[in-house]
């Protein structure tokens, strides 16, 4: 029977057992096709007639099969695309209204559709699509394909190249295929394969042209490097179709490169292999049997190919869908398949890719449906397919990579006969698939036949002995060279060992010269000193203090330099001599080695060592000397006031030192404390008395007291201390020697001993400091160290820690303490030179600089004496002159007071009182600088003004004390107490006009004093008033109407103190035309005054005149509206006036000072210092105070009430002198 009735009779039992399960779960497949002939493209291959019966196929074996989705049932959803990109993607978004699980294909096109497969999470599995971009799963997770792109064929390549181990290649590609060209180079880069030249030509080519038309000759021409007649690169890459192999291959053949079987050409050819037909590659297109020249030339040439089909698998696969072809629901009608002829349809590839992808998703729903997923879930679905292994319907196993891609299967090829004994490409190698790589498959497997190479043996990517024989150059007898070095590195060898034995026999020639050793009687002793004075550190023994002046004394006289140093003369330069006190020293090897290494150190901050006696009773150690002495000396000593340059400086220079001291072979000090830092005469810092400590082994001095022995151990470590005969010889460590520092640190800053002022004797300390067992280790306090700065006493503290692992090396300590030379010089002597420096090249700046800065404060300075005294007094007394007494026949005085004063002040605070007082003063202060008046004192709520003085001005000082009272009266009704918003403050003025004395009185505080009884008659209109009134006495209210313009009201006889009864009046307003006019200049009136001459004084009144014509009508007491034009503000900023900005006011008198001076004291106090008023009546030699009156009217009764008076009534009798009273914590100036 027929194989096809037998499968079919198998598919129709299947299907009635199927027919019986009751309602299967349909998964609907969305099929996208092109199998129908557009309009627009009649000549459309239409893919889908010849592919799609696989589908029907793969479809009724997935519902036949009982173990692949029990209890469901694939059904096709078919949609039509014609081959049109447009209508595959609307037909992509319709077939989710089928309620689709999947989507297979779609067929030419694929980009746009797989996006929107991720976009609505729906699985799409391609058996036709080959678009590289669609391997990247962040952009289409959801799709998978059963087609290897091309790509894939990549990395059979490098599979293959890395098999033969071929490193360099030469890549020559058709340009129609230049995206597939690209991949390859980047995955032959990617694995180290060296292309080292790239050719492209425009296909297709066909070989059976004239050979001098062959684009290749060119290129094997420019790749061509002739080096002794070898080719720089031996391996040809070639991407093209299977025809055009043999334009390359008959080009290198024809310059005699294919005969030697060094060279190769790998090709590289997309297309499917077909078994049937292996001598195309030789014959070409239009030949019917290939030559034997291009048969030879293929002898060099293999191939990587898609694997074919496998037979007779695939034979049978092409039957079963040819049927299913002309089965529903395609209806494809074979027109080759007459009368039961037997003839069937080529099938194409993508048809066994179609089967796959059917069966690749039904089995991932199988296993997601098994999980309790969904299948129509994209992701979950594509999770499932990538990295599964399945049979293709090709015949072999494929595999599906982690980009849902599949891997293909590719074949090597090669020349051989075949069964008709023709040449042809045949396959002699597989590529084994890696399901773990999805990169290069695993290995090249060979068939039963390997490849017939030119030569017999495998060509090479280079030749073994290079491309010019440089790696087969037979090479130079080396036996005279071999001699040479040899002899030479004897030679080497001979020198260095003697250099090694110079060095050595040099230096115990120095050892034995003994070239440090001194005689005495080379010495020359200055002065011996045996009082020595122990305590110097500790407490300020007068006697030492003495020595310790007269060691840091300038005189010429060496003797009286230093005290604690004897100092000698060595070969005419002056030394410092330290007795050891031993009776002989034993000149040992260590001891002799021990004194060449401490006279050969040099450092600018360690003091040199010259040499040593060793007379027996005569030992002694000879070091430079420093005039200036050791740094406890200078610490000693008072007179030296050290800054923070010196003392940066100092610190520094021992840190330098020690730094140095460690890192050399001495490697500690053992003994540092101040003593042993002595100062040179550039006030350079060295550290002295280190090393020596075999020389000085056994060197005791009976002579020193119990108090020194101790004194001596001040700044040594703890751990040092409590190891018995360790301190005393100075064998110390770098950690001792930096908790020595610590205490030395502390004494420069604290210039009070090691331990600052302590009661502790000196033994008491190092039993303290020893005692391991307290609580807090006994250290100086660093609490008297006040105004060092924190990151020095952390130091300090850190320095000298009980823990020696604790303590900074001196490295650290340096770069703690750096900001100590913050901006300055490593030391003293370079800062003096560079401050020097500094003011020789900016010497005119400066001077230029500090002579602005002289005259601003100058210029403050008369300022503020311009507010003290008037601007004439002033300068008389800045000449040191005496000022005189000066008569005025007539001057006009005010006095005022706030009613109910005393009772406010006793209900607020002091402070509220003087914040009142101070808000009240500076309003007046702003307003008088309106007019030409002069401030003579404020005495608690009293203020005094008067007109006509320093500076006459005619009758002008009437007009103008009643418009200032005017103003004033305004102001005050709008001020505001600032503790007391709602509380009116009432103003009570006196006025009067008279004649006046004015001088200076006194030497000490001078103050400029008014003398008469005009003075005593104003201050008892004041007292006399009412309040918001202005008192007027009959003198002023004269000058007032000869001035005109104030309206004036009689009040009667008023009886006054001392006055008897007398004619007052009220000033209750003021014309502002009049004023106008009064003020305008006069046409022929030379101004008079014995400060100025006529014309200056002429000059000052006209300007003044006319700044005041131009303001006056601003003026609150002549606005139409108080509220508008004006507004006066408590807190003792200026207020505003009509047409000027706040802050700028009018001045009447140009000549006259500033109402505002830059000074850090409030208006309301300076611009007019505090002045007293004298009287004629009695005690005219006596400072009184004025009165306070705390009174609502003029009654004589309620002046008697007033708490601050201490006068009856009718009289000005002053209760007691100034100099014994002050009033509302006021001060007299």
């Amino acid at each position: 029977m027929d194989p096809i009735l037998h499968i079919l009779t198998a598919y129709l039992v299947a299907a009635v057992i199927t027919a019986q399960e009751d309602n299967p779960t349909i998964l609907r497949l969305g099929y996208l096709t092109g199998s129908k002939t557009p309009p627009n493209k009649p000549f459309y291959i239409k893919p889908g007639q010849s592919i799609s019966g696989a589908l029907t196929l793969a479809v009724e074996q997935v519902n036949n099969d009982s173990e692949v989705l029990p209890n469901h049932r694939l059904e096709m959803e078919i949609a039509e695309t014609y081959g049109q990109e447009e209508e595959s993607i609307r037909l992509t978004v319709l077939l989710l209204k089928s309620n689709i699980s999947a989507y297979i294909g779609p067929q030419e096109t694929c980009l746009h559709e797989a996006r929107l497969a991720a976009v609505f999470n729906t699985p799409m599995i391609s058996y036709f699509c080959t678009n590289h971009e669609l391997s990247n799963k962040e952009l289409f997770p959801t799709f998978a394909r059963t087609k290897p792109h091309d790509s894939q064929i990549s990395k059979a390549l490098v599979s293959l190249l890395q098999h033969f181990e071929w490193k360099k290649v030469v890549f020559i590609y058709n340009d129609k295929q230049q995206k597939l060209a690209e991949t390859i180079q980047t995955v032959l880069g990617y694995n180290d394969i060296q292309v080292t030249a790239t050719r492209s030509f425009d296909g297709p080519y066909f070989p059976d042209t004239t050979i001098n038309q062959s684009p290749f000759i060119k290129m094997v021409q420019d790749t061509y490097q002739m080096t002794r007649g070898k080719l720089a690169i031996l391996m040809y890459v070639m991407l093209a179709d299977y025809y055009e192999f043999e334009g390359l291959l008959i080009s290198l053949k024809v310059r005699g490169l294919m005969d030697s079987g060094d060279y190769i050409v790998v090709g590289v050819d997309p297309k499917q292999y077909d078994p049937s037909d292996p001598a195309k590659y030789i014959e070409g297109i239009i030949r019917k049997k290939a030559s034997l020249e291009v048969s030879a030339a293929f002898q060099g040439f293999i191939s990587v190919v898609p694997a074919a089909p496998v037979y007779p698998w695939f034979e049978n696969f092409t039957q079963i869908v040819n049927y299913y072809l002309e089965r529903p629901p395609f209806y494809f009608h074979n027109p080759f398949n007459k009368k039961g002829s037997g003839v069937m349809k080529n099938l194409r590839p993508e048809a066994a890719y179609l089967y796959d992808a059917v069966w690749i998703y039904a089995r991932a729903a199988d296993a997601v449906i098994r999980a309790g997923g969904d299948p129509s879930d994209g992701r979950l679905i594509f999770q499932h397919m990538k990295g599964s292994t399945y049979k293709s319907a090709m015949g072999y196993m494929n595999h599906i990579d982690e980009n849902g891609d599949s891997q293909g299967n590719f074949t090597l090829l090669a020349r051989k006969r075949g069964e008709d004994d023709q040449w042809g490409l045949h396959p002699v190698g597989i590529f084994l698939i890696n399901q773990n790589d999805t990169t290069i498959p695993v290995n090249l497997s060979f068939l039963a036949e390997t490849i017939n190479w030119v030569g017999g043996t495998q060509p090479v990517d280079e030749p073994p002995c290079g491309f010019m024989g440089e790696r087969c150059i037979p090479g130079p007898q080396y036996t005279s060279q071999i001699v040479s070095g040899t002899i030479g590195g004897v030679l080497i060898v001979a020198i260095i060992a003697g250099v090694i034995a110079y060095r050595n026999w040099k230096y115990e020639q120095e050892l034995a010269s003994l070239l440090w050793k001194i005689e005495m009687k080379e010495v020359t002793l200055k002065m011996h000193t045996s009082n020595y004075c122990p305590g110097i550190g500790l407490a300020r023994v007068p006697g030492c203090m003495r020595a310790s002046m007269m060691s840091l004394s300038s005189q010429v006289d060496i003797d009286l330099r230093q005290v604690f140093t004897q100092v000698g003369s060595y070969k005419g330069a002056i030394v410092a001599v330290k007795p050891v006190h031993k009776k002989c020293v034993d000149l040992t090897r260590e001891v002799r080695k021990e004194l060449k290494m401490i006279r050969d150190i040099r450092h600018d901050n360690l003091n040199p060592f010259i040499g040593a006696s060793t007379d027996p009773g005569h030992i002694f150690i000879i070091t430079e000397y420093c005039s200036k002495g050791s740094l406890l000396d200078i610490l000693a000593n008072d007179d030296y006031k050290l800054d923070n340059m010196f003392i940066a400086s100092m610190v520094f220079d021992i840190v330098r030192g020690m730094i140095y001291l460690h890192d050399s072979e001495i490697r500690c000090h053992g003994r540092l404390k101040a003593s042993n830092c002595v100062v040179d005469s550039r006030w350079v810092v060295k550290i002295t008395d280190y090393g020596l400590r075999e020389f000085m082994a056994g060197a005791e001095d009976h002579n020193v007291t119990e108090f020194a022995k101790y004194q001596n151990l001040l700044s040594t470590a703890p751990e040092l201390l409590r190891e018995e005969g360790v301190a005393q010889c100075g064998r110390g460590t770098q950690k001792g020697d930096v908790y020595s520092f610590a205490i030395v640190l502390y004494e420069i800053h604290g210039r009070a001993g090691p331990y600052g002022d302590t009661h502790l004797t000196p033994k008491e300390i190092i039993q303290r400091v020893m005692n391991k067992y307290q609580e807090v280790p006994y250290r100086p306090k660093l609490s008297a160290l006040g105004s060092v700065p924190k990151f020095v006493t952390d130091c300090i503290k850190d320095c000298w820690s009980e823990d020696p692992a604790l303590r900074p090396d001196f490295k650290t300590v340096r770069r703690r303490l750096k900001n100590m030379q913050k901006g300055m010089k490593p030391n003293i002597f370079d800062n003096m030179m560079a401050i020097m420096e500094k003011y020789a090249n900016n010497l005119e700046e400066i001077v230029e600089e500090r002579t602005d800065q002289l005259r601003e404060e100058k210029k403050k300075t008369e300022e503020l004496l311009h507010q003290m005294l008037p601007c004439s007094v002033a300068e008389q007394l800045k000449m040191g002159k005496r000022v005189e007494a000066e008569a005025f026949d007539c001057v006009t005085i005010y006095f005022s007071d706030i009613c109910g004063f005393t009772a406010l002040s006793f209900e607020s605070t002091p402070m509220q009182v003087v914040d009142l007082l101070n808000d009240l003063y500076t309003a007046f202060d702003s307003i008088i600088g309106n007019y030409d008046v002069y401030k003579v004192e404020t005495i608690g709520d009293a203020y005094m003004v008067v007109s006509g003085l320093p500076n006459r001005n005619g009758d002008q000082h009437a007009g103008e004390i009643a418009s200032m009272s005017l103003h004033l009266l305004v102001a005050i009704q709008k001020f505001k107490v600032r503790h007391r918003p709602d509380y009116l403050l009432k103003l009570r003025i006196g006025i009067h006009s008279g004649p006046c004395v004015a001088g200076v009185v006194g030497l000490k505080m001078p103050r400029y004093c008014l003398f008469g009884d005009t003075v005593n008659t104003a201050s008892r209109m004041e007292s006399n008033g009412l309040p918001l009134k202005i008192h007027c006495s009959l003198e002023c209210k004269t000058l007032l109407e000869k001035l005109g313009g104030f309206q004036l009201e009689d009040r009667g006889l008023i009886s006054m103190k001392g006055k008897g009864e007398l004619q007052t009046f009220w000033v209750s307003g003021e014309d502002q035309k009049s004023r106008m006019n009064r003020l305008a200049p006069p046409k022929n009136q030379a101004a008079s005054s014995p400060m100025h001459s006529p014309i200056e004084t002429r000059k000052a009144r006209d300007k003044r005149n006319h700044m005041a014509l131009h303001k006056i009508a601003s003026l609150p007491l002549f606005s139409s509206s108080d509220t508008e034009d004006s507004e006066f503000t408590p807190n003792g900023k200026p207020m505003t006036v009509a047409g000027e900005s706040k802050g700028k006011h009018p001045r009447i008198d140009p000549t006259r000072r500033s109402a505002s001076v830059k000074i850090n004291l409030s208006e309301a106090t300076v611009p007019h210092a505090k002045f007293s008023v004298f009287s004629e009546c009695s005690n005219t030699d006596t400072l009184w105070e004025t009165q306070e009156n705390d009174v609502t009217d003029g009654s004589p009764a309620a002046q008697e009430d007033s708490p601050l008076l201490d006068v009856a009534p009718g009289s000005f009798e002053p209760s007691r002198p100034l100099g014994k009273r002050r009033l509302s914590g006021e001060t007299c100036v």
